[in-house]
């Protein structure tokens, strides 16, 4: 029974492996034949250069790294997020 379950244990190990090189090569082969595909994967992948909530996040840290106090680091964070349109 043991050795039934070892052998069950060592399949799922080697199918998961399997699965990950061919999901791997898939995104490797659209990546390469289509590259709009290709930049959208890693837009959602690794997230915008420009996401406000990014940016806002690195002003609340960057002001209380600084020690300037919290409600005025929130309001630019805030600024940030949800910019005025004068």
């Amino acid at each position: 029974m043991e050795e039934k379950k070892k052998r069950s244990g060592i399949a799922v190990f080697f199918s998961t492996i399997y699965l990950l090189a061919a999901i791997c090569l898939l995104v490797g082969i659209v990546g390469h034949c289509y590259p709009s595909v290709e930049q959208r994967l890693r837009t959602a992948f690794g997230g915008w250069a420009d996401n406000p909530v990014q940016e806002a996040f690195y002003t609340l840290a960057d002001g209380l790294a600084a020690g300037l106090p919290v409600g005025e680091t929130v309001e630019a964070s805030i600024e940030v997020l949800f910019p005025h349109a004068d």
